[in-house]
This record gives C-alpha cells, sequence and structure tokens, in this order.
C-alpha cells in the first residue's frame, strides 16, 4: 500500500510538471490558434534564471522575479515575431518556434556548457514529508512534517519540495481558470478569439490584450522553471525532453482544451510513475529490462492509444492541422 501511495505522489509530481508546460501551450493555441514549440525554451530560459537569481538574491526573490522576467519576454516574443504568425499555416509557426528553441537551446550551451548546472533546494523546501497510518509506531526521532494517512501501514517518506511543486501547479490552474472564465480580461479574450473586428469597432485593443495573454503562457513557463528546475535538473537539453511529452499531452488532452491538458499531463504522470515503481520493484532480470524498456516509451503508447480511440483527443474539438 505504501508503495503504490508513493508511486500516486510520484505520478501526481510528474503530471505536475508536464501540466505547468501543457497548460502554457495549450492556453497559447487555444486562444491564439499558435503552435508555440518555443515553450520547451522558456521553461530552460526560466530554469537557467531562477539558478542565478536563487544564487544572487535568494530563493525567495527568485520566486517572484523569474515569472515576471519571462512575463516580459514573452511580450517581446509575441511582438517581435508570432504576431507575424497569426494568419499562417500551423507548420510554419512550428517551424519558426521549433528554430527559437534550437538558437535558445545552443545559445545556453554555449555560455554555460551542455553539463547540468546544480540546482540546490532552499533550506525550508530540502525537508520530507512523513507520511503515516494512525497506528503507526513513528518513532519521535524521524524528522520531516507529519501528515497522518490512515490506510497507510506504517510510514511513507516524499520530498517536501516535490509536493509543494504539486501544490503550486494546483493553485496556477484554479489562477489562470478564474482569470478566463471570471473577468473581463477573459471575457473580451474569448471573445476576441471568435470575432477580433467587431471588438475593435466597439473599441477594444485586442491586439494588446493577445500580447498579454502570451505573456501569461511564458510565465506559466516561468512558474514551471522556477519549481520544477530542482526536480528535473538544468541543462541545455532539458527545454526539448520536457517539451515532447508536454507537446504529447496537449494533443492528447485536445488542442485548445485546458480541461483535457490537465486530464492527459495526470494520466502521461501516472503511467510514467506507475512503470518506473513496478520496474524498480521487480526482481526477474528478464521483467525488469521490460519494464525499463517500457518506462522510456509508455507516453507514446498512451498517445498512440488515446489517438487511436479519439483522434482529436479526449476533449478536443479540433486536430492540430485542421
Amino acid at each position: 500500500m505504501n508503495s503504490i501511495f508513493l508511486m500516486v505522489l510520484t505520478g501526481l509530481q510528474l503530471g505536475a510538471i508536464y501540466a505547468l508546460i501543457a497548460l502554457g501551450l495549450t492556453l497559447i493555441f487555444g486562444t491564439l490558434g499558435v503552435v508555440n514549440f518555443a515553450h520547451g525554451a522558456l521553461y530552460l530560459i526560466a530554469a537557467y534564471c531562477a539558478v542565478f537569481a536563487a544564487q544572487s538574491l535568494g530563493f525567495g526573490l527568485a520566486i517572484v522575479l523569474v515569472p515576471i522576467i519571462l512575463f516580459i519576454f514573452g511580450i517581446a516574443m509575441e511582438r517581435g515575431l508570432i504576431r507575424f504568425f497569426y494568419q499562417r499555416p500551423h507548420t510554419d509557426q512550428i517551424l519558426v518556434t521549433f528554430g527559437i528553441a534550437i538558437v535558445v537551446e545552443e545559445v545556453l550551451k554555449w555560455m554555460f556548457g551542455a553539463n547540468n548546472i546544480p540546482f540546490a533546494l532552499p533550506s525550508w523546501g530540502a525537508g520530507q514529508v512523513l507520511f503515516y497510518g494512525l497506528g503507526a509506531n513513528v518513532p519521535a526521532a524521524i524528522p520531516g512534517i507529519r501528515v497522518p494517512m490512515p490506510f497507510l501501514e506504517g510510514f511513507a517518506f516524499f520530498p517536501a519540495w516535490r509536493l509543494l511543486l504539486i501544490i503550486v501547479t494546483a493553485v496556477t490552474i484554479f489562477a489562470l481558470f478564474a482569470l478566463l472564465q471570471f473577468t473581463r480580461f477573459g471575457l473580451v479574450l474569448r471573445a476576441g478569439m471568435r470575432d477580433p473586428e467587431m471588438l475593435r469597432f466597439l473599441g477594444v485593443n485586442v491586439t494588446i490584450r493577445f500580447s498579454i495573454l502570451f505573456g501569461i503562457g511564458a510565465m506559466i513557463a516561468g512558474i514551471a522553471g522556477v519549481f520544477g528546475g530542482p526536480v528535473t535538473q538544468v541543462s541545455p537539453t532539458v527545454g526539448m525532453a520536457l517539451l515532447v511529452p508536454s507537446f504529447l499531452v496537449v494533443v492528447i488532452g485536445g488542442m485548445g482544451s485546458m480541461l483535457g491538458a490537465l486530464v492527459a499531463a495526470l494520466l502521461l504522470g501516472m503511467a510514467s510513475s506507475f512503470t518506473t515503481g513496478f520496474a524498480a520493484a521487480v526482481g526477474d532480470p528478464t521483467a525488469k529490462m521490460a519494464l525499463t524498456a517500457l518506462q522510456q516509451i509508455v507516453v507514446y503508447l498512451v498517445a498512440v492509444v488515446v489517438l487511436l480511440i479519439r483522434p482529436r483527443g479526449l476533449f478536443g474539438k479540433k486536430g492540430i492541422f485542421e
């Protein structure tokens, strides 16, 4: 029971990283119609900024400053390049944004090298959370925040930072949903995607709102970089490595569907976590080797199965090239 509980928490943590990156992707596609393959590069920039901001200013200021920096960078990127591709085919958008991602990766590799950069956790986030059954005999000397779980047998540890990542993701999702559904800004955005010319006739500056929205998508990547960087490590290849499963999340969930992205992120996170957990627990060498190989491709297998059943994704109304 304890092993399954830890695999669920690990799946939630993996799903949280996928969800934060995929949310920016699906938000930009769902409202602006742009397939942004540079979103992994935005995560990468955020992770590097977070490392140096945390070292020079402290982790608390890094949490505040990095999303703001990515918000400004996103607006500059939208005004300087992306806006010229709104009416272009998705293939053009993919090519230009993928090119940006490659340029960012190579520039960072040239500046900081190809190896991982250490990203130390702050002292307040480096501990463990202790989950224990109500009848468990937990020694008082065991450190960690204590959380009773009646169904556990004995006790189990989980890193506090990874649990914080899950909580931050949940708060970010709720805030984004509230912004789009319950504010005038969100209402204007949804209307602007349906009929931007009518809003312009009514005196609404849709262009500024579209730029702000792109900045919000980049800011979410900034949040992912700050809180996900210590988990995924920081190297020039991390952005592209996370972009592929995150884009699969968007496709599986349905292009432009926020709910679909969240469900798909949890699905892929759980699939990866349980495959890894079972591979570690199996004693037979042949079975262990097979599960280890499956661990590398499980996200693609999930995507194939879902898209065979629902070609437009779980909650999608259209495909990427429609």
